[in-house]
């Protein structure tokens, strides 16, 4: 773990001081990528908000361990978020927005990547879910919520055998619906 694991904390925690320190700290730096490869100030500060945003979220829902310096994932999670936003707005000359950026070995970019390719599963997952009938779709949300599938039979009428039968039937409709999915099968190796 690096010693900047600080920072997450202090993301994780919403310290006022450690959250001003980061400011402090790394705000010239991204507004500086930023600003050098067709953005502004104003666009700098956005995508800084937006990446510890991410960075948050990242180490919300996962233990994440920092392996590099947080000045060096801020700016991988920043150039991305940035690369998007020129893509999306058609501005594709970029500058300076090199790899040197981030020439610590360390394995922050495939937990970023690893981190958006999770999202992009479970939001796909949930759309493919809400596809399905009234009664697979509340079974299966009952059962992602509550363990004891006993309990989950009582509240709606039905035996404890029944219930799993239908849950395997109802998980077998959408695990068909995730492999045939366009984003599903990218992700198939």
């Amino acid at each position: 773990m690096h010693s900047d694991q600080k920072h997450i904390r202090s993301l994780l925690k919403n310290d006022t001081l450690g959250i001003k320190l980061i400011y402090s700290q790394y705000a010239k730096s991204v507004i500086r990528m930023i600003e050098s490869n067709n953005g502004s100030e104003d666009d700098g500060f956005d995508i800084l908000q937006e990446s510890l945003i991410d960075i948050y979220n990242i180490a919300l829902h996962k233990d994440f361990q920092l392996t590099t310096s947080f000045q060096s994932f801020l700016l991988l999670v920043a150039k991305r978020k940035w690369l998007n936003q020129l893509k999306k707005n058609k501005l594709l000359e970029v500058t300076k927005l090199t790899d040197q950026l981030l020439n610590d070995e360390d394995h922050s970019e495939s937990q970023y990547n690893e981190h958006l390719l999770q999202n992009d599963k479970e939001n796909t997952l949930m759309e493919l879910l809400a596809t399905l009938g009234e009664s697979c779709k509340d079974i299966i949300t009952r059962c992602m919520k509550e363990k004891r599938q006993e309990k989950i039979a009582e509240s709606l009428g039905i035996s404890y055998a029944y219930l799993r039968k239908k849950k395997s039937q109802c998980m077998s409709k959408l695990a068909q619906k995730c492999k045939n999915h366009p984003v599903f099968k990218r992700y198939q190796s």
